[in-house]
């Protein structure tokens, strides 16, 4: 993974102005408005810090970004303005006590995907659990839970065809619990691939749980307001705001750590 995002640097960046991205915010930003107000947030796998930045903006008091790609935290700290806001280099798989915690929120926008077994998930989960406070709570992007991560990710293709909406994602390899995945990413002038793993939804609970994660594990669907569905559509094929809700890319994932 290291290699991988090194690689990819602040191409990254771009993935956020695809449509789905904008549905993903809105779905994050829901998910966390009840806690985020003066809180103090652990973002792991925070990229080149996107939703480090949202979170001082929805009322963060302060946030830790955390990733393992020197190249995205050294984009992160170039595009952060604010105080409140620092970044380190580190292994979010790894469980380690990190400055500034415990904390009140762990974010994890499309971080447990990168678990490629329970073995690591568990290990993500007691990472998130370490440095969470007892009353804390953690909010991940994840894919949707199921039974057949291959059957959802041919569906996927089906309802969103490559090209539409920017964003492919293919099957690749079967591993235990699931299937590898792998991201396309086109932007016309550039195309950006990356890998991913989706796994069973019984390995969520069954990680989180081995992790340290006593309370309730919640998936939410992706919600909008369709009315707005022009703005971050830009131009695509209505087909496209549809399939999200049909044949969902994301959930969020909500747990309490007791």
């Amino acid at each position: 993974m290291k290699t991988q995002y090194d690689s990819i640097g602040t191409l990254y960046n771009r993935i956020k102005e695809l449509p789905v991205a904008f549905l993903e915010r809105a779905n994050v930003e829901a998910a966390i408005r009840p806690f985020i107000k003066g809180a103090r947030v652990l973002d792991l796998a925070c990229g080149t810090g996107y939703y480090s930045r949202a979170l001082v903006e929805w009322g963060a008091k302060s946030v830790v970004g955390v990733d393992i790609s020197s190249a995205m935290v050294e984009a992160a700290r170039k595009a952060s303005t604010s105080d409140k806001i620092s970044f380190l280099v580190g292994d979010c798989s790894t469980p380690m006590d990190f400055e500034g915690g415990p904390f009140d929120i762990v974010l994890g926008a499309w971080f447990l995907n990168y678990a490629p077994d329970k073995r690591t998930m568990t290990s993500m989960f007691r990472n998130i659990a370490l440095n969470l406070k007892e009353e804390g709570h953690f909010i991940g992007l994840v894919w949707p839970p199921t039974d057949n991560p291959k059957r959802h990710l041919q569906k996927a293709l089906v309802a969103r065809p490559q090209r539409l909406g920017g964003l492919s994602v293919l099957p690749a390899q079967k591993v235990k619990n699931g299937v590898k995945a792998h991201l396309v990413a086109d932007f016309g002038s550039a195309t950006l691939e990356f890998d991913s793993y989706h796994l069973e939804r019984s390995v969520y609970y069954d990680a989180a749980k081995a992790g340290g994660m006593e309370g309730t594990l919640m998936w939410k669907s992706a919600g909008a307001d369709e009315s707005e569905s022009h703005v971050w559509l830009n131009g695509e094929d209505i087909r496209l705001w549809d399939s999200y809700f049909t044949v969902p890319h994301f959930n969020v994932l909500e747990i309490s750590k007791g």
